[in-house]
């Protein structure tokens, strides 16, 4: 039953996030979710910035690079949020099947 929120239909596994983020530890986890995202966009936006600027500047390898290490933690971000919201809520599926 480890992966129960994986192999779990599309309908069921929105039911699943939505009976999940109802709770008081799910609302909790959302705001810290959603300001996850927030500051993936706000880095991807960031490294679009500083590659632009670069291109029209200096061309300098240094801002390539930080580009990259901040596209890097975006990405680590994005990745990490998914994690958290499979691993939470297949564990809340586990604890709260229905018994028929």
């Amino acid at each position: 039953m480890k992966n129960k929120y994986q192999r779990a239909s599309k309908l069921e596994k929105k039911e699943a996030r939505t009976n999940f983020f109802q709770t008081d530890f799910g609302k909790n986890l959302k705001k810290r979710l959603d300001r996850l995202i927030i500051y993936s966009i706000l880095l991807i936006a960031f490294t679009i910035y500083i590659i632009i600027d670069n291109i029209l500047k200096d061309n300098s390898i240094i801002n390539y690079v930080t580009a990259g290490f901040l596209l890097i933690f975006a990405l680590v971000f994005l990745i990490g949020r998914y994690y958290v919201i499979v691993k939470n809520v297949n564990s809340f599926m586990i604890k709260n099947t229905k018994k028929k």
